[in-house]
């Protein structure tokens, strides 16, 4: 179990550093702001997506970015299935992973029932397994 929780965040550090590319990315078009926001954040930021990357491999042999790799780590797009209640029909249910936002994730779910709820705030990664 240790190895899993192990894996996954990684995986989460990935997904924290990709973000933070993302948002560096917005502000390349500042021009009082594109340098800071490359050197300090976006340039890092990759470096160390390349280094985790690197450390999931090697650990664990998962290449993070191969389509095998949705069915050991939850990536965004990954479908999961729902371990908690927090509202009725919702153990049990399916839900798509939209994005991450550590340490949980906004989600998609198709309750049991067949509603539907978007863009739900919060399903940790305790919260979900992998189908």
């Amino acid at each position: 179990m240790a190895k899993d929780v192990s894996k996954q965040q990684i995986a989460n550090l990935i997904q924290a550093y990709e973000q933070v590319v993302r948002v560096a990315r917005q502000m390349y078009n500042d021009t009082d702001l594109k340098d800071w926001a490359l050197n300090t954040h976006s340039l890092p930021a990759q470096e160390k997506i390349i280094d985790a990357k690197k450390k999931l491999k090697d650990t664990f042999s998962i290449d993070y970015d191969a389509d095998t790799a949705k069915t050991k780590v939850i990536k965004e797009g990954s479908s999961v299935e729902v371990l908690v209640g927090h509202m009725d029909g919702m153990k049990g249910s399916t839900a798509i992973i939209k994005s991450y936002s550590l340490p949980a994730n906004i989600s998609d779910i198709t309750m049991k029932d067949g509603m539907k709820m978007n863009n739900h705030k919060w399903l940790t990664n305790d919260e979900v397994k992998l189908k």
